[in-house]
């Protein structure tokens, strides 16, 4: 039997749409919701990857979370924040607000602007139940991502010593993960090698890209994914934009057991 690649693409068109009111539209990457999958529970850490439209004036009213890192990555519109430990922020495109749901808490996620708001919502799983509940963000502009690995989040292990890595703002998951954004000028590229036992959740955001190892090619158009693994041996990879550009989310953990 040959050998798994170490890239599996992911087309925009496999992913579930839920539109279950009229102010949203979701693209699901793992079950969620009224999208059941027991196939498609998670990707080691990951369990939760919603691609997010909401209209002007609407969103999701207050609900409760328990024992979850959850971050909302904004690409469109503002993102408006309130939680139950007092905290409220809008944030434009570019900006992360991060959330430790932990023991629990109650929050709300709205777009109070006049354009509709795309956000990318990810929930990892965290490395042990019973966290006190936290909130952080981070505002960053162009510049900060612009042709580099802009490092969103980190976590519990190390950080990646790859070349082109903006340093962010600190913020820290309890989970053993590094979150990354980049948006790129065409034909910009990326040389990372995700070390033996670890992997990565690659999303194209905007534009186009593609991503390569020594021997395998795979095209991204906007909204594909790629679930990238290193089993026992590091793994080279190249992310290179395509002829527009390329806007992508790199989510970097350890190798699913």
């Amino acid at each position: 039997m040959a050998p798994a690649s170490p890239i599996r693409h992911i087309p925009a068109s496999s992913l579930a749409i839920s539109k279950p009111t009229w102010w949203l539209e979701s693209r699901f990457h793992f079950s969620f919701a009224d999208y059941y999958n027991p196939r498609n529970m998670n990707f080691g850490a990951l369990r939760v990857l919603n691609d997010d439209l909401v209209k002007p004036k609407a969103g999701f009213g207050a609900h409760p979370h328990r024992d979850a890192e959850i971050f909302s990555y904004i690409v469109q519109g503002e993102l408006s924040h309130r939680d139950s430990m007092g905290n409220y922020e809008s944030l434009p495109r570019g900006c992360v607000q991060y959330m430790s749901a932990g023991t629990g808490v109650v929050h709300s996620e709205m777009n109070d602007g006049d354009k509709t708001c795309r956000f990318l919502q990810v929930w990892l799983t965290p490395d042990q139940r019973g966290h006190r509940p936290q909130y952080g963000s981070a505002r960053f502009e162009k510049q900060h991502r612009h042709n580099k690995l802009l490092h969103l989040l980190g976590g519990t292990g190390a950080v990646p010593q790859w070349k082109g890595i903006e340093a962010g703002e600190g913020i820290e998951l309890h989970q053993d993960a590094n979150v990354f954004a980049s948006e790129n000028d065409a034909g910009v590229s990326h040389d990372i090698t995700l070390a033996a036992g670890r992997q990565a959740y690659l999303v194209c955001i905007e534009g186009s890209m593609t991503v390569s190892t020594n021997d395998t090619e795979v095209a991204l158009a906007q909204r594909d994914a790629a679930e990238l693994v290193a089993d026992r041996k590091p793994l080279y990879l190249q992310l290179s934009a395509g002829d527009k550009g390329s806007h992508f989310l790199l989510i970097e953990m350890k190798k699913s057991d």
